[in-house]
């Protein structure tokens, strides 16, 4: 892989990682227009760093704040904000994890598919469309996307549980996992920043945990790749920063449904001009 390329790559990854018009989906769309099917399994690690390494650096404060106040937890035996968040995050990777285990095969197999990207496109835009019924719902959330501990006393098990579910379906290629989580949480009741900020730190140990299971597929790694690596790395982790800004300025302003335009437009181009491929 050339540097060109890593840097391209990178930034899709970047972007389309928060940005609710599936990662996954756009990855397909460039293996096909580029017919490369391939990007190496290393490669896919380091831009999943960089994606969680712009989740760290924009939630520095909360997650640094939910770490002091577990600790705090756990000494003092009480059940504090921090506990109750963490717990809420435990909820809302189980079914993550069993759907993202179980059925992997069955998702992945839908990546050779462009019909099947087109069509999750479509039904990524219906979610972000119907959020605007809940346009209106009443904010606690004063800053702008990033807020505090309090927003787990703003949602319950039930409704991490949900999102949770939303987040394995995203396995599918075309389901945008930061679409169907915010669509999740903002349908069950959960407000708009609330629900942006509870999915995105809920996607740290979903992102790792997939680093991590690629992590065994590797094999024949050579050093001087190491460039390469690092260039998807910075390009994913820059964009990562710039998309995951856009997008809860977007939440903030109640204007999801703005993505949908989008994605029911290349979801049908997908399908129409790389169906047959």
């Amino acid at each position: 892989m050339h540097y060109f390329e890593a840097i391209v790559l990178g930034i899709v990854q970047g972007l389309t990682e928060f940005l609710p018009v599936s990662s996954s989906g756009h990855l397909v769309i460039i293996q096909e227009l580029f017919h490369n099917k391939e990007s190496g399994v290393v490669f896919e690690v380091s831009v999943h760093i960089g994606t969680v390494l712009s989740i760290l650096t924009v939630y520095l404060k909360i997650l640094k704040s939910l770490s002091q106040g577990m600790l705090r937890g756990l000494i003092n035996k009480e059940v504090n904000s921090s506990v109750r968040l963490m717990t809420l995050i435990i909820v809302g990777s189980i079914p993550t994890a069993i759907m993202g285990l179980s059925l992997k095969d069955i998702f992945e197999s839908l990546f050779d598919s462009p019909n099947a990207v087109g069509i999750s496109l479509c039904i990524t835009g219906g979610l972000l469309f119907l959020t605007r019924l809940k346009s209106n719902n009443r904010e606690h959330d004063t800053g702008f996307g990033v807020i505090d501990l309090s927003i787990s006393e703003r949602i319950s098990f039930a409704q991490a549980f949900i999102m949770g579910v939303a987040q394995g379906c995203a396995i599918t290629p075309g389901i945008s996992r930061s679409g169907a989580t915010i669509s999740a949480g903002i349908l069950t009741g959960i407000e708009k920043n609330t629900a942006a900020t509870f999915s995105f730190i809920l996607s740290v140990p979903a992102v790792v945990g997939a680093a991590l299971l690629q992590l065994k597929d590797i094999s024949n790694f050579q050093i001087d790749y190491l460039l390469v690596l690092l260039v998807g790395l910075i390009s994913s982790y820059i964009s990562g920063l710039i998309g995951l800004l856009l997008v809860l300025k977007v939440v903030k302003k109640g204007r999801l449904e703005l993505f949908s335009y989008y994605l029911w437009i290349v979801g049908p181009l997908t399908i129409f001009f790389l169906g047959g491929t």
